[in-house]
């Protein structure tokens, strides 16, 4: 296999697997509350007509974590390894941080929904805050940092290949959560959540 399509399919796996631990990261949090959760590649689903806020709050908690131990874990790997793999596996990781980091920037929250909301609470934050978000931005720097200290010269060409990544990217997670949305929405029942604090911001 040549290197550029290795480099590719090593930044697409890493993106998806990085999002798929997300979503990991939420069903585990409701297996250790004895719910039924399925994961799915780009959503989780609650086998359950209704779910209290008092477990959502972990549920919720789940995603950031599986996003933080996806991009350190990549981290880690860059720094041990000298593989080209690992630049785009870092990489890979770093994108769907990097696009919940945007998102807060544009939007004021990295996150649609009550999730980010939830997982504050569950931090004794107030759900209203931006901690995740803060932590986020600063993981997503690190990350870009590290990244750049093995930048290739020339710059330009180093640089026009990260812009050309984070396009495609963004263009496979949008493929990955539609397709994921088309497939699975119809085959689990929507959950309710209950007992909400009231004033939350779903944006």
């Amino acid at each position: 296999m040549k290197p550029n399509v290795r480099y590719t399919f090593a930044f697409a796996g890493a993106t998806i697997a990085g999002v798929y631990l997300h979503e990991m990261g939420h069903a585990v949090a409701g297996w250790l509350q004895g719910i039924a959760v399925v994961p799915t590649p780009a959503k989780e689903y609650i086998l359950q007509s209704h779910v209290a806020w008092n477990q959502q709050i972990w549920i919720s908690l789940g995603g950031p974590v599986g996003t933080t131990v996806a991009v350190i874990g990549a981290m880690l790997y860059f720094l041990r390894s000298r593989r080209t793999a690992a630049d785009a596996v870092l990489l890979g990781s770093l994108l769907p941080l990097c696009l919940y980091t945007l998102r807060f920037v544009l939007v004021g929250r990295g996150h649609d929904g009550l999730e980010w909301q939830a997982a504050q609470t569950a931090l004794g934050r107030a759900p209203t805050g931006h901690a995740i978000d803060v932590f986020f931005l600063c993981l997503c720097l690190a990350g870009l940092a590290l990244w750049g200290s093995r930048l290739h010269f020339p710059l330009r060409y180093s640089l026009l290949k990260f812009a050309g990544l984070a396009i495609a990217g963004v263009i496979l997670l949008v493929v990955l959560q539609a397709g994921n949305n088309r497939l699975f929405d119809g085959h689990f029942p929507a959950t309710r959540l209950t007992n909400a604090p009231q004033g939350l911001d779903p944006r």
